[in-house]
C-alpha cells in the first residue's frame, strides 16, 4: 500500500452534505430571520445570494479537498497528505495506532462502501484520520496491513529483548492460543433492551431544548391561542395529555435504542474484541484487550428487578468527542451469565456475588437518607409555603428519594479479589465498576468533618477513558475498610508482597 490512494468520489458528496448541514445549523437563526421573517424583499434577495455563494464555495472546496487528499502506508507509517490552500502532511507511526473502526452510513451502504476511522493513543479531538468512503475490500486490506505490520514490529522487539537470554529459555516460552468467541443479541433481547432503556429522559430533554430554541425565533402566540381552551381544562385532561406526551417520548426512545443496537454482535478474535451494531448506520469498533481499563456494569430501575444489566468496557484511547466513553459489550444480559461471558471475552475480569461485598456500616444509613432527601425536602418546603395548595405536590418526590437513598445504603460496598477491586454504588440506577489494580490511575480517600466524627470515609478511584478519567467509588464506608483498600493499592505494600 505504498502507492498514494484517494477515497471514493462519492465522499465528495457526503462531505459536502455534512459540511452544508453543519454550516446551515450554525447560521440557521440569522438566515431564517433574513429569508423567512424579514419582509424586505431586497434583503431577502441578498440573503439568498449569500447563501448560494457559500454553498458554491463549499462545493468547490470539497472537490479540491478530495483531489488533494491521499493516503498510503510507507516505512512503517500511515501517511496522509491533504490541504486546499496549504498542503498538509501527517505521518502516523503504526505503533501508535490503537484501533481501526469502520461504519456504514446511508450513502456508504448504497455504494457498498465504509467509513474508516483510525485512532491513536492520546487522540483527543476525534479520530486521527477519517477516510470518508472506501471499498470494504480496501478497508479490510488496510486493517490487515496495519495490524500485521504492528505484530511484526512487536515480535521484532521481543526478539531483540530476548537476545541476551539463552535459547533454551526462549524456546520454553508457551505459544499463545488464538481465542475466538462470539455473542449475538437476538430480537427478544433487542426488544427488551429497547423497552427498558433510559433514553426517554434524553428524548424529553431534547424536545425541551428544541422548544426553547423555536420559541426564540418563531411567533408562537397565534399557535398557542388555538389551545387557549386548555387553560380552563380539568386536572384529568392535563393528566391525560401528560400521559400521552410521556408515551410518545417512550415510543421514540424505544425506536432510537432499537436502531442503535440492531444486528449487535461482539466477537473476540485473539487479543481484540470486535463490536458491530446498527441498522441504518452500521458501526464496527475494534478494542484491543490491552486497552481495557475497567468493566462497568449498569442496572437501571426497569431492568434490575428482572435480573438484567448492561456491561460496558472502559477503554483507553479514542477521543473526547465520542458520544460514549465506554463501549457497550453486552447491551442486555442476565447477571448470572455475566461471569461466563466476561471470562471468555476479557480473561481477567470477574463479577463477585453481592454476598461477598463489604457493605457500608449501619450508622451510614442516616447519611444516605440525608444526602438523597435533603434537596427534595428543601424544594418541597419552599414551594409549599410559596404556592399552596399546589405547592404541596412538590413533596411527592421526597419518599422516592428516601427509598433510593435506602437502596444505595443497602447495595453500596466493595470487594477485593487478588488484583481486582469491585466498587458498587447507585444513584437512581446501580453501577458496579471492576478495576485491575495496575489500571487505577490513583486512589483517593476523603473525609468530611462529620464523616470523621462518625468514623466513615468515601473512597474513589479513577481509570483512563479516552482523554478523560472515569471514576468509581463508595460513600460513607467504614474508616478501617477505606484504609484497607489504601493498603492494598499502595505501591510499597504490593512490592513487599
Amino acid at each position: 500500500m505504498s502507492e498514494p490512494k484517494r477515497v471514493h468520489p462519492i465522499s465528495m458528496f457526503i462531505d459536502f452534505i455534512s459540511d452544508a448541514v453543519s454550516m446551515i445549523k450554525n447560521f440557521i437563526i440569522p438566515f431564517f430571520v433574513l429569508i423567512f421573517v424579514n419582509s424586505n424583499s431586497s434583503i431577502r434577495f441578498y440573503a439568498f445570494i449569500i447563501l448560494g455563494v457559500l454553498l458554491l464555495w463549499k462545493a468547490v472546496s470539497t472537490v479540491l479537498a478530495w483531489r488533494r487528499f491521499t493516503y498510503r502506508m510507507e516505512d512503517d507509517e500511515f501517511r496522509v497528505e491533504s490541504g486546499v490552500i496549504t498542503k498538509k502532511k501527517k505521518y502516523i507511526s503504526l505503533e501508535r495506532i490503537q484501533t481501526v473502526n469502520t461504519s456504514e452510513g446511508i450513502f456508504q451502504r448504497i455504494f457498498g462502501l465504509v467509513r474508516v476511522q483510525i485512532e491513536t493513543a492520546g487522540g483527543t479531538d476525534g479520530p486521527e484520520v477519517s477516510l470518508t468512503a472506501i471499498t470494504k475490500a480496501e478497508a479490510e486490506q488496510l486493517k490487515q496491513s496495519i495490524f500485521n505490520r504492528k505484530k511484526s514490529l512487536q515480535q521484532e522487539e521481543m526478539i531483540d529483548e530476548n537476545l541476551d537470554f539463552p535459547d533454551s529459555l526462549t524456546a520454553q516460552q508457551p505459544v499463545e492460543k488464538e481465542i475466538s468467541v462470539s455473542y449475538r443479541m437476538g430480537i427478544p433481547e433487542l426488544l427488551l433492551a429497547a423497552t427498558t432503556s433510559s433514553g426517554i429522559g434524553v428524548i424529553i430533554s431534547g424536545c425541551l431544548a428544541i422548544y426553547t430554541q423555536i420559541d426564540e425565533i418563531l411567533p408562537l402566540d397565534g399557535f398557542l391561542k388555538r389551545f387557549s381552551f386548555l387553560s380552563h381544562a380539568s386536572v384529568e385532561i392535563y393528566a391525560i395529555l401528560i400521559f400521552i406526551a410521556v408515551l410518545i417520548a417512550w415510543i421514540l426512545s424505544v425506536g432510537v435504542t432499537a436502531l442503535q443496537y440492531a444486528n449487535f454482535t461482539a466477537k473476540r478474535k485473539g487479543k481484540d474484541i470486535i463490536i458491530t451494531r446498527g441498522l441504518i448506520e452500521r458501526h464496527q469498533m475494534t478494542i484491543p484487550l490491552a486497552r481495557i481499563q475497567a468493566v462497568k456494569i449498569k442496572e437501571n430501575i426497569l431492568r434490575e428487578p428482572f435480573g438484567f444489566a448492561t456491561v460496558m468496557l472502559v477503554s483507553a484511547g479514542g477521543s473526547i468527542t465520542e458520544k460514549e466513553t465506554s463501549s457497550v459489550l453486552f447491551p442486555l444480559i442476565r447477571k448470572k451469565k455475566i461471569n461466563e461471558l466476561l471470562t471468555q471475552f476479557t480473561d481477567q475480569y470477574q463479577l463477585a456475588p453481592e454476598s461477598e461485598l463489604k457493605k457500608v456500616p449501619k450508622r451510614s444509613l442516616k447519611r444516605y437518607l440525608i444526602s438523597y432527601g435533603f434537596v427534595p425536602l428543601l424544594v418541597g418546603i419552599i414551594l409549599s409555603v410559596r404556592f399552596p395548595p399546589w405547592g404541596y405536590l412538590a413533596l411527592i418526590p421526597l419518599p422516592f428519594a428516601l427509598f433510593f437513598g435506602y437502596l444505595a445504603y443497602k447495595q453500596s460496598g466493595y470487594v477485593i479479589k487478588d488484583q481486582l477491586i469491585q466498587l458498587t454504588t447507585r444513584g437512581i440506577g446501580k453501577t458496579t465498576g471492576i478495576v485491575l489494580r495496575k489500571r487505577m490511575q490513583n486512589y483517593t480517600m476523603t473525609q468530611s468533618y462529620f464523616q470523621k466524627k462518625g468514623r466513615v470515609a468515601s473512597i474513589h478511584t479513577f481509570v483512563k477513558s479516552s482523554a478523560l478519567l472515569d471514576s468509581f467509588g463508595v460513600h460513607h464506608l467504614e474508616e478501617e475498610d477505606a484504609e484497607r483498600v489504601c493498603d492494598w493499592y499502595s505501591y510499597e505494600t504490593n512490592q513487599s508482597t
